[in-house]
């Protein structure tokens, strides 16, 4: 059975080409989207292909590729995937102050991302306060060493999951904390990490101000 346009943009592979598409301004070839993401070249030449028929990328030039807008392309890209589709989602809550969480994360070696509303503050100060969401390949370990006990209600969120889009040049704080890309955290933002995707606002204006510092 054929894929559905929708389909071919949520897999795996698309993720990886579209959030290049998105981390870097460049004009592209199908070689340097190979090189850059490790998708297969036809993988590779089918998702252009697809975002070509929408209209999401332009070609300047032949066996060339541009993306027009990124934050067209972004919310074409969230209407194939949401946050949480690829991860196991645990609440929890910290022993200590909040504040303390922030502290234990980086000095742990354990590989983590934060998402949601902390790493889009980072940016966008005026970002409302929302779940705390850090994705980790292990929820129970991260929440041993983290000092975090189950909870119902949705302060702490741990995104358990293997997917490696996610952590796919993270931003490192000068604490050692990493950060999701802010293309990853928007997308959060704008399908589920946070409780109204208007929280998403402060650093969608952010990143259309100063795309220069988040665009490679």
């Amino acid at each position: 059975m054929n894929a559905t346009a929708a389909d071919l943009l949520s897999d795996d592979a698309a993720a990886l080409v579209i959030r290049a598409l998105l981390d870097f301004r460049s004009l592209w070839t199908t070689h340097d989207l190979v090189t850059t993401t490790g998708v297969p070249a036809p993988t590779i030449r089918r998702v252009v292909e697809q975002l070509d028929r929408e209209a999401l990328v332009e070609r300047p030039a032949p066996g060339v590729v541009a993306v027009p807008s990124w934050l067209v392309l972004l919310r074409r890209w969230n209407r194939a995937t949401r946050f949480g589709r690829e991860a196991r989602l645990t609440y929890w809550r910290s022993k200590r102050a909040a504040g303390r969480l922030f502290d234990q994360v980086p000095g742990s070696d354990l590989r983590h991302a934060v998402s949601g509303t902390q790493a889009a503050q980072h940016w966008a100060p005026d970002t409302p306060t929302g779940p705390t969401v850090i994705y980790t390949p292990d929820a129970q370990a991260a929440a041993t060493i983290w000092e975090l006990v189950p909870a119902t209600s949705r302060s702490i969120v741990l995104a358990e999951t293997t997917q490696d889009i996610v952590y796919t040049r993270a931003r490192k704080t000068d604490t050692g904390l990493r950060l999701a890309a802010p293309a990853q955290v928007l997308s959060d933002l704008l399908t589920g990490a946070a409780t109204s995707t208007r929280v998403a606002e402060p650093l969608t204006r952010w990143m259309q101000d100063h795309e220069l510092d988040w665009r490679y």
